[in-house]
């Protein structure tokens, strides 16, 4: 009756560490994370430049935004394909 409730316990420990732990994230190949690496180094550029004169407006307000959708649609699409 113990080893039962020993092994009992154990199982449910470790499952419960299983259940727990995150979902692997799809493994990208060179060639995507080359494409995700030049799209995330294009939207740090765009800031970069954005904040260069010390002032953000609209229009560079907006260039960002989308600069930042693009990349994250190209990040989902990578990982999920």
């Amino acid at each position: 009756m113990k080893r039962f409730v020993l092994s009992a316990s154990a199982f449910v420990l470790l499952s419960g560490i299983a259940l727990a732990a995150p979902a692997q994230a799809a493994s990208l190949s060179p060639h995507e994370r080359a494409a995700l690496a030049r799209s995330h180094m294009h939207l740090r550029a765009l800031e970069r430049h954005a904040r260069a004169d010390g002032h953000m407006g609209l229009w560079e307000k907006a260039r960002i935004r989308m600069a930042e959708t693009r990349h994250h649609a190209l990040a989902w699409r990578l990982r999920h394909n």
